[in-house]
């Protein structure tokens, strides 16, 4: 065998060549994406209103800052940010960073020293849907109560018709009830009954008794929750409703943030869109709310609903 030692020669010199780039590409890629020391998350908290507050964030380097009211589940982002607390009382308020060091957050608890006497207005999302005191709601007893399809508002998949006022009269009783308290109170009366729509209880096409509601599907039953707003978000900046606490909804009860759960809920929390309210319809003395929900992807399930006196 002819052994040609100047190819393996040349080849040699290639690869040490290569190996050397490689380790020097490694120590340039190393020193770019060396960190630098993890961020130390602060913010200072301004009353600049009754229920108003203007949360700064005071970081000891540039950073993205991320703000969660946790008794609300309110959320915003931005160094500079205003939130609406409403009632006087104490928020623990969470700051999360992102800088070049990495990611920290601080919890800190921010108090209200009155309450904000203009949020029970109707012209503002949380008096829209509770009033001063409580306002509850059903499904519009019309055409197109609840729908779904590619977009918000958009019933193409699928969607009610007025016979389903009758045949789904188990679901059209139902009564969601905001009350205007610091708590944030949201109760959910199904009138002890459901429609099973093919995957609740017994998973008939009809009504079936509350009591049918078996395993996880019970957290769907009659309860008391809590709900949140936040103003001037949502894809229409008309707000977003937040319904926290498991089997906290409104509407189809296997729709949630992302997907569709048949066997029970599948968070602890249901963040709507609201997307449309209308005050004292054709002066017969009701309001109407329309919300949605992402499924994921292009996919929204709709809901209206009317105000009822109680």
């Amino acid at each position: 065998m002819i052994i040609n030692y100047k190819v393996l020669t040349k080849v040699k010199m290639w690869g040490t060549l290569l190996l050397l780039l490689f380790v020097q590409s490694c120590q340039i890629e190393g020193e770019s994406l060396s960190l630098r020391e993890l961020p130390k998350p602060d913010f200072d908290a301004e009353e600049i209103g009754p229920g108003r507050i203007r949360l700064t964030n005071r970081s000891n380097q540039p950073t993205i800052a991320r703000w969660t009211v946790l008794s609300s589940g309110q959320k915003l982002e931005g160094d500079v940010v205003e939130v609406n607390l409403i009632f006087e009382g104490s928020y623990d308020v969470k700051l999360d960073v992102t800088g070049q060091g990495g990611m920290a957050s601080v919890t800190k608890t921010v108090s209200v020293s009155a309450d904000d006497p203009e949020a029970c207005s109707d012209d503002k999302l949380l008096g829209f849907l509770a009033s001063c005191t409580q306002k509850t709601w059903r499904l519009n007893p019309e055409a197109g109560a609840f729908k779904v399809g590619p977009g918000p508002d958009n019933g193409d998949w699928w969607s009610s018709g007025t016979a389903d006022v009758v045949t789904r009269s188990c679901e059209f009783n139902d009564e969601f009830t905001f009350y205007f308290n610091a708590e944030g109170t949201f109760a959910y009366d199904n009138k002890g009954d459901f429609f099973a729509d093919g995957y609740l209880g017994n998973k008939t096409a009809g009504c079936e008794p509350a009591d049918n509601l078996k395993g996880d599907q019970m957290l769907w039953n009659s309860g008391t929750f809590q709900f949140g707003v936040v103003e001037g978000t949502g894809v229409k900046r008309l707000g977003q409703l937040r319904l926290i606490g498991k089997g906290a909804h409104i509407g189809v009860k296997k729709a949630h943030n992302g997907g569709e759960t048949d066997t029970g809920p599948a968070t602890d929390y249901i963040l709507y869109d609201v997307l449309d309210m209308q005050k004292n319809v054709n002066g017969q003395g009701y309001d109407l709310l329309k919300i949605g929900v992402n499924i994921g992807g292009d996919g929204w399930w709709t809901f209206t609903l009317r105000s009822f006196e109680n």
